[in-house]
Formats: C-alpha cells, sequence, structure tokens
C-alpha cells in the first residue's frame, strides 16, 4: 500500500521541480489577465465617433456637457480635454489633459 503513495509524492516531487526549473529559466511568463495581446502600436488619437454619442456624453469630473475641439472632448466648465482614441472617446479624469496641459502641448 505504500508503493502508490511513494510513487505519487515521487511524480509530485518532480513535476514541481520541473515547473520550478522552467520557471527560472527565462521562459516566457503567461500574461497577465486584461493585458492586451499582439498590439504593435499605441492608439491613435482622434477617429469618428457617432453624434448621438457625443450627445449623451458628460465631463466625469463635474457633470457638465462637453464638445468635439480636434481630437479632444473638452467639458464646458472644467475645460479637462478628454482624447478621443482610435474613435473611442476616453472618459477618465486620470487620462484627461487640465487647461494648462492642453494649452501647452503641441497641436
Amino acid at each position: 500500500m505504500r508503493l502508490p503513495i511513494l510513487v505519487l509524492l515521487g511524480v509530485a516531487a518532480v513535476g514541481s521541480a520541473w515547473w520550478w526549473r522552467s520557471r527560472g529559466s527565462g521562459a516566457s511568463e503567461p500574461e497577465p489577465l486584461g493585458t492586451p495581446t499582439g498590439v504593435s502600436e499605441p492608439a491613435r488619437l482622434g477617429g469618428d465617433v457617432p453624434q448621438d454619442l457625443l450627445d449623451i456624453l458628460a465631463c466625469p469630473l463635474d457633470k457638465q456637457p462637453v464638445k468635439r475641439v480636434g481630437n479632444y472632448l473638452v467639458c464646458q466648465q472644467c475645460q479637462r480635454h478628454y482624447p478621443i482614441r482610435d474613435g473611442i472617446p476616453v472618459m477618465l479624469i486620470d487620462e484627461a489633459l487640465t487647461p494648462e496641459q492642453a494649452a501647452a502641448a503641441p497641436s
């Protein structure tokens, strides 16, 4: 009865040793969840945004309407510039340019 248990422990030991060695040998690790695979270039600024979507979007900071100015959606109150990347408005406060940053950014 001890032989099957010893065989099982031996297989587990060999498997864990193999895993540990392959992990430390520079073998590529799987990509973390949520990481895009095959992305070769960053998203381009601009693109077409449907008018019906523009009509309902609002600034996430102060909930005021936004209007399109070039490749950005600009809040009419706080003047933050939210980028449009590949036709998708990025309405994240952390991604927005402040009025000062937008004035200093090249056109």
